[in-house]
């Protein structure tokens, strides 16, 4: 393909597109069969709240029925994901990327769409039902809505974009200080899933305790999501490489293949007394294995260790977003 860059380019980008339309899928399967109560299926208090715009959303659509409005719930959910986004996808393209916030806004349509015709098409109804639902309704709701949201960010981030709303201003900000994403969302989300409860308690005061155990296992599906979340998208996850060697040309090779700096001191072998070159060097976790395939194939008898890191401070070298 380095031959023909338009096609390379199209490929691309269509490839994104349908990265996107998955995890919008994904995401509104996760929302619509987990997260919103199905009328005459599921508990209605007991429901979990996403955190995030489709949080917002939720909250919005509780002022809505607080205040006796005729509409539907998924409605004022769809409508609601879609403009809460906007402000932030024109962030996105100034402060991120042309490319990102596209995909981005792709993403939230996409979503918005599913959002709104999944319950309509009865699969919503359909996985409520189900006896595995039905029998043990709270527990597998909390884990597979935790995962479906982790999947769908996780997916978006891979593609290089992400699902919209919060996932904007996380992501920026992992960017920015070089760190997981997961943390971020979970402590932003706090507020949205605490503001859902007081709703909750203002609209039926007498059951105050359904709005606490919501916030309880709102809180544990936000974990679930950013543990899944920063599992897959391995970005900005960093590892530190050692590497013992006697062959001085490993260095150069290694900084003609990668754009990260190195540090060489220089040891002795406790047994055979030889000199050697002790190489640090930091890398994403994606880039490891070539790291190691090249430098085996530089010294063969090359001694690697690989060590996780939490945080680097300093330069570091990370892609930039298109």
């Amino acid at each position: 393909m380095y031959d023909h860059f338009r096609l390379k380019q199209s490929l691309h980008e269509v490839g994104g597109v349908l990265v996107g339309l998955t995890s919008a899928f994904i995401f509104a399967f996760g929302f619509c069969c987990f997260t919103t109560p199905i009328e005459g299926v599921t508990d209605p208090f007991f429901r979990i709240v996403t955190g995030g715009v489709s949080g917002l959303s939720q909250n919005v659509a509780m002022i809505c029925r607080l205040l006796r409005l005729n509409v539907t719930e998924t409605t004022v959910q769809a409508i609601g994901y879609t403009c809460f986004n906007i402000p932030l996808v024109i962030f996105a393209f100034f402060m991120i990327g042309k490319r990102f916030a596209i995909q981005t806004s792709i993403n939230v349509l996409a979503s918005s769409l599913f959002i709104n015709y999944l319950p309509i098409w009865g699969l919503s109804e359909a996985i409520a039902s189900n006896p595995l639902i039905a029998n043990y309704g709270l527990v597998f709701r909390i884990l597979f809505a935790g995962v479906c949201t982790g999947v769908a960010s996780a997916l978006a981030f891979k593609g290089e974009f992400s699902c919209g709303g919060i996932d904007i201003v996380t992501y920026y900000m992992s960017l920015r200080k070089s760190t997981f994403v997961g943390k971020y969302s979970i402590a932003i989300n706090s507020a949205i899933i605490s503001l859902y409860s007081l709703l909750m308690i203002i609209d039926n005061a007498s059951d105050w305790s359904s709005a606490v155990i919501s916030l309880f296992i709102s809180i544990v599906y936000q974990f679930i999501a950013g543990f899944v979340i920063d599992m897959i998208n391995l970005r900005n996850k960093k590892l530190q490489i050692e590497i013992i060697t006697e062959k001085d040309i490993m260095a150069p090779v290694l900084m003609a293949n990668f754009p990260h700096g190195a540090t060489i001191t220089k040891g002795v072998g406790a047994y055979s007394h030889n000199e050697r070159q002790v190489i640090y060097m930091v890398v994403s976790s994606f880039e490891m294995r070539k790291v190691v395939s090249i430098a085996k194939k530089v010294d063969e008898h090359a001694f690697i260790s690989v060590v996780p890191l939490v945080q680097v401070y300093g330069n570091f070298f990370i892609r930039p977003i298109d």
